[in-house]
């Protein structure tokens, strides 16, 4: 089994974190030939990352990967036996991949002052923070999302909340969070599969943005 990956990527650092707390064997590689070439969507149509590489089948969307590695692996579920908090779990991860993440994704393209839009930028912020005071309202730290194990759901949020540390001072902005998700990222960070994971992306990051970010 073969994980196509970028340390830069949050949706790479999720699955990662899962690979890692389910304890499963994975290579690890960049996408042959460079993401989103020619030669890459041989093997994945869509040419993103993560994609998951399967005796000889590949498959995209980090979901998906997550979703087979809690079939394929049940072993040590991160979703637990409780369909109410497998629905949690479910709820926050996509609560993060289509409400959250989008909008910090977004600033990218505005790292470089001369290209950079700013009231485009700032729409994108505000909605951004506005979705992080949010989910406070949507979990309450025990110290987990959703118990006292670090499951589905927390695999999400470590990249993303580790990037807007990173990419909001460089915005003049200031990653502010709830004591919801205070006390979750550090509980999530004295995790060392997490933290070697996201030490990694934030190294990642900084090189990325010194080099002009482009």
């Amino acid at each position: 089994m073969e994980l196509f990956s970028l340390p830069v990527s949050t949706y790479s650092a999720k699955v990662r974190i899962a690979l890692g707390l389910k304890n499963i064997d994975c290579i690890i590689s960049p996408p042959p030939g460079g993401y989103s070439t020619s030669e890459y969507m041989q093997l994945v149509p869509l040419g993103t990352i993560p994609a998951l590489r399967v005796e000889e089948q590949y498959f995209s969307e980090s979901d998906v990967i997550m979703e087979f590695l809690e079939d394929a692996y049940p072993q040590t579920s991160l979703l637990g036996d409780d369909h109410l908090q497998r629905a949690q779990h479910r709820f926050l991860a996509r609560y993060h991949d289509l409400w959250l993440e989008p909008h910090l994704r977004r600033t990218f393209a505005h790292v470089d002052p001369a290209g950079r839009n700013q009231a485009e930028l700032d729409e994108h912020l505000n909605k951004f923070e506005e979705r992080l005071q949010k989910l406070e309202e949507l979990f309450t730290a025990q110290p987990f999302m959703t118990g006292e194990t670090l499951g589905y759901a927390d695999c999400a949020y470590p990249g993303t909340i580790e990037l807007a540390d990173i990419l909001l001072p460089v915005f003049g902005r200031k990653l502010t969070l709830g004591p919801n998700m205070t006390r979750w990222r550090a509980a999530a960070l004295a995790n060392p599969v997490v933290k070697a994971v996201t030490d990694e992306s934030r190294q990642a990051t900084l090189d990325w943005m010194n080099s002009g970010g482009g």
